[in-house]
């Protein structure tokens, strides 16, 4: 029984998804955040696995941006609770209790699905998150005021 060439047509479009990670600038931490504000940097490193999917993240309900594998935007929070949300068919969120002139690290995961990959968020420390943060590239047209 000879086997159909069909799987061979998906090629293009994995490749397709592959360059869907992000292309900016590489990371850059911001010389002068807004004192009356927390900063918060929201990363996701770059992998094979998930490597194609994108998941939009909201804080409190509002849309911030598309969280590409090898991506991340900074965020400038009012002081206060906030919720960080992201979804895909499933959802994930992680809450911060922002104070001004401080700074967040929330890295972004992505694990297996039934469709398509479930994101994960998580809160890390300042020191894992300046680490990890370095090799990703700027998402563009990110909402940074929250």
């Amino acid at each position: 029984m000879k086997l159909p060439s069909k799987p061979y047509a998906l090629l293009p479009a994995l490749l397709l998804l592959a360059a869907c990670a992000a292309t900016g600038p590489k990371f850059e931490s911001e010389a002068a955040p807004p004192e009356d504000r927390a900063t918060v940097y929201i990363y996701r490193e770059s992998g094979f696995v998930g490597g194609g999917v994108a998941y939009t993240v909201s804080a409190n309900g509002v849309e911030i941006a598309a969280l590409p594998a090898g991506g991340y935007f900074v965020y400038h929070a009012a002081s206060g609770e906030v919720e960080f949300t992201a979804r895909t068919e499933a959802k994930t969120s992680v809450t911060i209790d922002a104070k001004a002139g401080a700074t967040y690290y929330i890295k972004g995961t992505i694990g297996v699905g039934v469709f398509v990959g479930h994101p994960h968020l998580t809160v890390v420390p300042n020191d894992v998150g300046a680490k990890e943060i370095v090799e990703c590239n700027l998402v563009p047209g990110a909402n940074t005021e929250g």
